[in-house]
């Protein structure tokens, strides 16, 4: 008979007993996904600053799994809430400072030098995407993010954002519709 893999809420809780290899599944369970969700919250091109980020998001997780009530919310649920959180706090922050030298290259394309042009076509559909994703208002790019890339439901992204449903659907719809418009020339290509 084989053994089911724990769920997230088990692992937790197992973490909070004081398993710290539960945290450690828990992480390699949901890093990848955090990883981009923060990724695309944030300028792209920073990856030490994601990285930074990603990781002090998982500190926080560490620090607040006492806080988690798995008859309120699933694991997934709490865990882009604390991340979110995080990405908010860093994004408020970053308003008040000037902008410095992170905008010196902001397509990125310095790092693509002599590609052949296929690749050059694809870093450029890349880095469109990635430029209109940081165009739409952080509360739709959370949304269309925590919808493709995480795979949450709407009613999840309610939760995380701490908004009513149907504006969770408002944006979500908002933000594809926008990146289908500002994204029209490269249907074709």
């Amino acid at each position: 008979m084989a053994v089911s893999e724990p769920n997230d809420e088990d692992l937790i809780a197992s973490y909070l007993r004081g398993d710290m290899g539960a945290f450690d599944r828990l992480y390699r369970r949901h890093d990848r996904k955090t990883f981009a969700f923060v990724r695309q919250m944030l300028h792209p091109t920073d990856r030490a600053t994601v990285e930074d980020l990603h990781q002090e998001g998982w500190l926080a997780v560490a620090a607040k799994a006492a806080s988690f009530a798995p008859g309120k919310a699933r694991f997934s649920t709490w865990l882009y809430t604390v991340m979110r959180n995080q990405v908010l706090d860093h994004l408020r922050a970053r308003q008040s400072r000037p902008v410095g030298d992170d905008d010196a290259d902001p397509d990125g394309l310095a790092s693509c030098v002599a590609a052949p042009e296929q690749a050059l076509a694809e870093k450029r559909l890349v880095l469109a995407v990635e430029r209109e994703l940081l165009a739409l208002s952080v509360e739709q790019r959370e949304a269309f993010l925590l919808f493709t890339v995480v795979e949450l439901s709407l009613a999840e992204i309610a939760d995380v954002t701490q908004a009513h449903p149907e504006t969770a659907k408002t944006r979500l719809r908002y933000a594809r519709e926008s990146l289908r418009h500002r994204l029209s020339e490269w249907r074709d290509g």
